[in-house]
């Protein structure tokens, strides 16, 4: 699109259309005990929606908002590429990662494998070593493949078990479909198959079998398939078409068992069998509300579970002939104070991973002649106030050598072997982190007052010489707050720039995630999901109060569902930011969420609710960001967005940054729309773009205080 300098000047002020949104019993799509009478909502910026990412003036609209951009930020230019030069400068470009067994081989395995990055080139080659000979053999280098693409993401990259054959999922526009790609190793060649593409490229080897989950138009995932790839016969294992539900796949560390999660957000329903006898049986009958994980274990499964109101859950176990819940005995009991997150089942041990105060925890139960010692159970420890304990490496069932990993906000990523019988740990090697001390920075974990008294969880970093603690330095606030995910405080490269100008950087736990367990998230989701935006907001309010930052000082950051955080809290309180960096914000949320055709609604009316019914409608109209718009004066705001985007429409940055413009009443803050127009939500796979983006939006945040 041709644009002379006038338009690159002017805000872009996009055409307001009326258009009505029903909510509520508009068709039998809408779900339950919806509304009726209608609600209607009116929307003048829903002609930005194409579902089809083609509509010229759609496009031209987008087209506009990027060279606008450019143009507001082009006296940045400086500093975006002094921004650019000091996060390259913390990434050692030419680098290894540990070579590991590919799976199930174990640690006698002949080969390992490693991804190599290499100075000047964007993506990792994937290698492996000979580990007798120690020769090196390139297998897969992803510049090659991304070489004149626009977007490229590879994903899955798996080698058999026999070494044989390498496959990976390739995905060209962002749209989270992969093609799967099966090569022999030694010839080179590809080998055709029959199978669909991959929604998420969710697969997994077998021998010559591959079991692999298909989803839906939607893309919920609904189906478990396997394909045979010597006979290229296809065969479906199961399918679910309860839209609330997403299918999942994963099997026993023995590889006895193959399992089957039909899992909506309230409720779990599981299945087994084995490779032999592919007929899924039902665990336990499916109980609404009740939500539990099984791994299996020499000839017991093994259940996490919330049954009896074990809302953080505890352990369960039953013999494998007989699996319903009435026959489930107590095998870990119930500890409100620990959240229980994973099993990983070994033939001589269990281990535990767990969440205790915010810390990422593993607790190790030897099996020791047919027995669970759980009395001399023991955890993994590790010198570090900050505890981001993680399984790193348990490469076959029959190992007793595993490796973990450790890291924190100050402290880069490190990994570890342990013999688990005699409980020797020694230490690998640290994530080499070029031009950083980390003696010249400091960690705190700080708890703010929420509206209703709940305390919320900060961790926070800065820089010890730059750092007043007289309300001088400015604030940069992190936040997500949703689906049980938690952001933990680890070591980050891309914010040294940041603390390294005075920057404090705070991660806030807000209810929605679990940082303190799965109550906490049950606290943040729902009916209660307003306590997510309140939690973030009282966090700035006590950082401003106990003079971290000033007035007027804090930057907020926030993607996907954490744009609808920075976006609602923004909103509610927009006198309270000075910018706000909304990456691919979930913003649009009641117009989404009313409309069962948008991919993945359906299943998250039990993650927000369904604003066809009246209950929910009354309750998210109270924070959906875009439609808390008013007239008044709006924070400097960086709104990111994909155009292929198959999680958060493209359109609901650009409609919310339309709506801003339109109502704010503020001259001098920045409003810009940033569009990514042939990438999705997780943007360019190239680590050099991404190092790009990232000092792009470090410049609009420091052009923003000026």
């Amino acid at each position: 699109m041709s644009l002379d300098n006038q338009n690159i000047q002017n805000i872009p002020i996009p055409e307001r259309i009326a258009h009505i949104t029903q909510f509520g019993n508009v068709d039998n799509t809408r779900g339950e005990n919806t509304m009726d009478p209608l609600v209607e909502l009116e929307d003048h910026y829903h002609w930005m929606r194409d579902d089809n990412r083609k509509d010229k003036k759609v496009i031209d609209h987008l087209t506009l908002e990027n060279s606008y951009t450019e143009y507001v930020m082009s006296d940045k230019n400086t500093t975006k590429e002094k921004l650019y030069k000091e996060l390259l400068s913390h990434i050692q470009q030419t680098y290894d990662s540990y070579p590991l067994p590919n799976s199930d081989n174990g640690w006698e395995s002949e080969y390992y494998y490693f991804t190599r990055t290499v100075e000047g080139k964007s993506y990792p080659i994937h290698c492996r070593i000979h580990m007798e000979t120690q020769e090196i053999t390139e297998l897969l280098d992803e510049n090659k493949i991304a070489d004149g693409k626009t977007c490229c993401d590879i994903s899955s990259f798996s080698v058999t078990k026999d070494h044989k054959y390498m496959s990976y999922g390739l995905d060209l526009t962002g749209n989270e479909k992969y093609d799967l790609k099966i090569i022999n190793i030694e010839t080179g060649e590809e080998k055709e198959h029959l199978m669909p593409e991959l929604t998420y490229c969710d697969y997994k080897w077998f021998h010559e079998w591959i079991y692999y989950t298909v989803g839906d138009k939607q893309n919920r995932m609904y189906q478990v398939w396997r394909y045979n790839t010597l006979t290229k016969e296809n065969f479906m294992i199961y399918e679910n078409m309860d839209e609330l539900v997403s299918v999942g796949f994963s099997n026993s560390n023995d590889n006895k068992y193959f399992l089957i999660s039909a899992d909506s957000y309230e409720t779990s329903d599981t299945y087994y069998f084995t490779h032999d006898n592919p007929v899924p049986i039902q665990f336990t009958p499916k109980i609404t509300n009740h939500k539990y994980n099984i791994d299996y274990h020499e000839g017991v499964f093994l259940i996490t579970t919330n049954k009896d109101n074990s809302t953080n859950f505890k352990v369960m176990m039953c013999n494998e002939n007989n699996t319903n819940i009435d026959n489930w005995k107590e095998f870990i009991e119930y500890d409100e104070s620990i959240y229980i997150k994973y099993i990983i089942e070994l033939k001589e041990f269990i281990l535990v991973g767990y969440k205790e105060d915010g810390n990422n925890l593993v607790r190790v139960i030897p099996y020791v002649n047919s027995e669970y010692m759980v009395n001399e159970s023991w955890k993994i420890e590790v010198d570090d106030s900050i505890k981001n304990i993680s399984i790193y490496c348990a490469p076959k069932y029959e190992c007793y050598k595993i490796m973990y990993s450790q890291n924190s906000l100050k402290q880069p990523h490190s990994i570890y072997n342990l013999d688990l019988t005699s409980r020797e740990s020694s230490f690998v090697r640290q994530k080499p982190v070029p031009n950083y001390d980390s003696s010249l920075y400091t960690t705190e974990r700080q708890y703010a007052p929420s509206h209703d008294g709940t305390m919320v969880p900060m961790s926070i970093v800065y820089r010890k010489d730059m750092f007043n603690k007289d309300g001088t330095n400015k604030l940069y606030l992190y936040g997500y707050g949703s689906y049980g995910h938690t952001v933990n405080p680890t070591f980050m490269s891309t914010i040294i720039p940041l603390l390294d100008r005075g920057f404090v950087y705070v991660i806030s736990h807000v209810r929605g995630g679990s940082f303190l367990g799965f109550k906490w998230y049950e606290d943040g989701k729902m009916e209660k999901k307003i306590n997510t935006f309140h939690d973030f907001n009282s966090c700035a309010e006590y950082l401003i109060k106990e003079k971290y930052t000033f007035d007027k000082g804090i930057t907020i950051e926030g993607r996907s569902a954490g744009g609808l955080l920075v976006g609602a809290a923004m909103t509610m309180r927009p006198d309270l930011y000075n910018t706000v960096v909304a990456g691919v914000p979930f913003v649009d949320v009641m117009n989404t969420m009313c409309d069962p055709t948008i991919p993945l609604t359906i299943p998250e009316w039990e993650q927000w609710g369904n604003p066809n019914q009246k209950k929910y409608f009354d309750l998210m109209i109270q924070y959906s960001p875009y439609d808390n718009i008013r007239d008044n004066s709006y924070p400097n705001i960086l709104a990111l967005a994909g155009l292929n985007d198959p999680r958060v429409a493209y359109w609901e940055p650009a409609k919310f940054v339309a709506k801003l413009r339109h109502h704010n009443k503020s001259n001098d803050n920045m409003i810009l729309l940033k569009t990514e127009l042939e990438q999705g939500h997780f943007g360019g796979m190239d680590r050099y773009k991404h190092l790009k983006e990232t000092s792009f939006s470090y410049a609009f945040v420091l052009k923003s205080y000026e």
